[in-house]
């Protein structure tokens, strides 16, 4: 998790709307091409994501550290569709 400065210049240059930033998990067959060292924890995910936000004009507006996923957003309110 390294040059925050390119990713905020594609960021920029991209515009979308929500960022999910995923960390590697240590799972099934991906254990067989790297190893459990090469899983970031949320914390460093969170902290990569942090950055990212103050770099860009996005805020973090969703975790989940069981699944170490941060969601950054350029919106204040959600898009949010309902079912009909």
């Amino acid at each position: 998790m390294k040059n925050i400065e390119g990713y905020v210049k594609l960021i920029k240059k991209a515009d979308p709307t929500y960022i999910e930033l995923k960390a590697y998990v240590y799972v099934g067959f991906s254990g067989l091409r790297m190893s459990f060292e090469n899983m970031p924890s949320h914390l460093e995910i969170r902290q990569f994501g942090l950055q990212l936000a103050r770099g860009t004009s996005y805020d973090l507006i969703g975790e989940s550290e069981e699944s170490r996923v941060v969601l950054l957003s350029k919106l204040k309110k959600l898009i949010s569709f309902e079912k009909t």
